[in-house]
């Protein structure tokens, strides 16, 4: 049975390099009270008046590293200013060799934390590195115990060939890890930087068996994993090349503890049951998944915290969302959160459309999938449709989003219009937004968010270009002169995360409104 769990835990080992603010007086309060908040002010450190050129150890403001403009520390005002320090890693919020990047990692910091649209926020970054003072603090971490321990316990053989090198290997780890009950999942840098390949590679099995089971009991897991990233292409079996992942299957998911089950099982009733499954809750919303065979990703919650935000623009009306690219419910979850009335999802991977009706359930809301067996029986039924749409909150196709536009033909008339339309698939969505387009509303139109990852340095080109490629399909898809009658404008970008380096997940809230909406206030 799956249970709900509250946000995932991440720990992160206090001698990296981490994210400083350095903020006037007058506001370290509000930095403090929201990083405190988001659960990213860092407690271990005070919060203390800044120096620039401070010998302090803790705090390195190497402004030649980062390339921050000197000017910005200049004495142009007397007012005092403070290090505020924060749990943000430097490595992945900012490169360290591009000054263009400095502004963008400010505006993810301040996003993370609900301070990006307030008015007169004055901060600059700093980075710091703990010294090997503070090195004992990492002690407290559970998994540091728990290497540690296992360390101790090892044979007097292989003690012997450790010497005096035990805190060496102690301290080349980062003991980063993220906990999805009943489930840890480490990094794919652990236990690799050097020492450690060389001193595993003379531990014997059954001794990593040791390791696993001291770090179960010690982080109250039951399973434990070392996570990839989830690969755009698969290898093809049939030659050299690759093909699309449309699955988003965990391909470069690792198990080391615990029975994950056999991989590319598909997704019978007998497997669903038996299947290992994993559960969190972000934003008040619960989602589980099956780690072997679906994805999950936790950095996309800024979006589905901003989806949150985005209640249906004709308030007094019913409405209905689009998910094109549903998964276990990422974004489909947050317009149901927000108030959606309706939503209507599309989703090839059978095992992510049991976490999409598992995680719905576990939230209260009713849902129906119609798979390929039924499909035809049902909407040919348009009694059974109108009563279907109008008893579940998700209405879930388990096929190919090709499909959406004759389906929403026939379900127009049993569900309130469709203003949004979400495009969630990378590293580009580009292959969806002619359906996008189609499912919209025909008379009142709506907004797309359409998810692409784009070169930092060409956010604003790509953005002309989406308005660019949507204006055609308006023009190919929109009935009676639609170019004269709809207006197609990207009303905001918003930048989710780095997905590589230079590399940006964004979302372009793309507004296809007629033009006497379009030209009042109307917003996503």
């Amino acid at each position: 049975m799956v249970q709900e769990y509250d946000e995932p835990t991440v720990i992160n080992q206090v001698n990296g390099l981490f994210l400083s603010l350095v903020v006037p007086k007058r506001q370290v309060k509000e930095f403090k009270q929201a990083l405190e908040a988001h659960g990213l002010l860092d407690k271990s450190l005070r919060i203390t008046p800044f120096i620039r050129g401070s010998d302090d150890p803790v705090i390195v403001p190497t402004l030649d590293v980062l390339h921050i403009n000197p000017s910005c520390y200049s004495a142009e005002s007397n007012e005092q200013k403070y290090t505020v320090p924060t749990k943000f890693e430097l490595d992945g919020v900012v490169r360290q060799d591009d000054e263009t990047q400095i502004a963008y990692s400010r505006d993810i910091v301040l996003k993370r934390i609900g301070l990006v649209d307030q008015a007169g926020i004055e901060t600059q970054l700093l980075f710091r590195r703990c010294p090997s003072t503070r090195f004992d603090k990492s002690n407290k971490s559970p998994l540091r115990k728990a290497v540690r321990e296992w360390l101790h316990s090892l044979p007097p053989d292989i003690q012997s060939k450790l010497g005096a090198n035990l805190d060496g290997l102690l301290n080349a780890c980062k003991w980063m890890y993220t906990i999805y009950p009943p489930m840890l999942l480490l990094p794919p840098t652990f236990l690799s930087k050097a020492p450690w390949p060389e001193f595993l590679a003379i531990v014997l099995k059954p001794h990593l068996s040791v390791l696993y089971n001291i770090i179960c009991q010690q982080l109250k897991v039951t399973h434990i994993a070392i996570n990839g990233p989830i690969p755009a292409l698969l290898p093809s079996s049939e030659s050299d090349t690759s093909e699309s992942n449309i699955l988003r299957s965990p391909t470069n998911l690792v198990p080391l503890y615990g029975d994950f089950g056999e991989p590319n099982l598909p997704s019978t009733e007998q497997n669903l049951r038996d299947a290992f499954w994993v559960s969190t809750k972000q934003n008040d919303i619960t989602q589980t998944w099956a780690p072997l065979y679906t994805m999950f990703s936790r950095g996309n919650i800024s979006e589905k915290t901003r989806l949150l935000r985005l209640v249906p623009a004709r308030s007094a009306q019913e409405s209905t969302a689009v998910d094109l690219y549903a998964g276990v419910g990422y974004f489909a979850f947050s317009y149901a959160k927000a108030g959606v009335d309706n939503v209507l999802c599309w989703e090839l991977n059978g095992w992510s459309i049991e976490g999409l009706k598992r995680g719905a359930k576990m939230n209260g809301w009713s849902i129906k999938v119609i798979d390929n067996a039924q499909e035809e029986r049902i909407l040919d039924d348009s009694k059974q449709v109108a009563t279907k749409v109008g008893e579940e909150r998700f209405l879930v196709f388990h096929e190919s989003n090709r499909n959406a536009p004759e389906r929403l033909q026939r379900l127009r008339h049993s569900i309130p219009p469709v203003s949004h339309v979400n495009c969630g698939y990378l590293p580009s969505s580009s292959s969806s937004w002619d359906i996008a387009i189609q499912v919209l509303d025909p008379m009142e139109g709506g907004w797309i968010h359409a998810h692409e990852n784009v070169p930092f340095r060409n956010i604003e080109g790509r953005k002309n270009e989406v308005v660019g490629i949507f204006r055609d399909l308006v023009y190919q898809y929109r009935t009676q002169d639609p170019a004269s009658s709809f207006n197609v404008e990207c009303q905001h970008v918003e930048q989710v995360k780095a997905y590589a380096p230079g590399i940006i997940h964004c979302v372009f809230d793309v507004a296809i409104l007629p033009y006497s909406a379009s030209n009042g206030i109307a917003q996503p």
